[in-house]
């Protein structure tokens, strides 16, 4: 379980900014298993940005980024 609150989406967004640049660097060199892992976790960061964003007045969002 992870637990987060909205002070982090700078954070988070920095993060999934450094996660694209990995994937785009991976896709060009053919590294098809990095891209994959790295899309999931870019999936996962997606959705705890969204729900920070959704509602931030919520003192915790809970997602799970395994």
């Amino acid at each position: 379980m992870f637990i987060t609150t909205p002070e982090f989406l700078p954070q988070h967004r920095e993060q999934r900014q450094q996660l694209l640049q990995i994937v785009s660097a991976a896709e060009a060199r053919g590294q098809t298993r990095v891209v994959e892992m790295n899309r999931q976790v870019l999936g996962n960061l997606d959705q705890i940005i969204t729900t920070l964003e959704a509602d931030p007045e919520q003192p915790e969002a809970t997602a799970d980024a395994s």
